[in-house]
């Protein structure tokens, strides 16, 4: 257990039935255009949009799609691929709609 797992518990693992939340939505996305840094505050402001919580799982990265310090430690290459996971009211929307910035 992480020391962030104790302090504020398993964020992403909770779920609200009355909210209609069932499951999480995980999608691998593989980056087919060459983007630079300039991207990431795009990004974030995006995802800032959707009220679901969404992260970046790369290797060994978790990253809170929504933290401008946590997204500019990525890069994203052509080629590349990652998962984009979204776990809220309008995960289906935040997925589709964030994963055409990248294919």
């Amino acid at each position: 257990m992480t020391d962030f797992t104790l302090l504020f518990g398993d964020v992403w693992g909770q779920k609200t039935a009355a909210k209609g939340v069932e499951k999480m939505i995980r999608r691998t996305i593989r980056v087919e255009k060459e983007f630079g840094t300039d991207i990431i505050p795009y990004l974030v402001q995006s995802a800032c949009h959707y009220d679901c919580a969404l992260r970046i799982e790369s290797e060994e990265k978790n990253i809170n799609m929504k933290s401008i310090m946590g997204m500019t430690i990525l890069h994203f290459a052509k080629g590349c691929s990652f998962d984009l996971i979204a776990d809220g009211m309008d995960e289906q929307r935040a997925v589709h709609e964030l994963a055409g910035c990248f294919e």
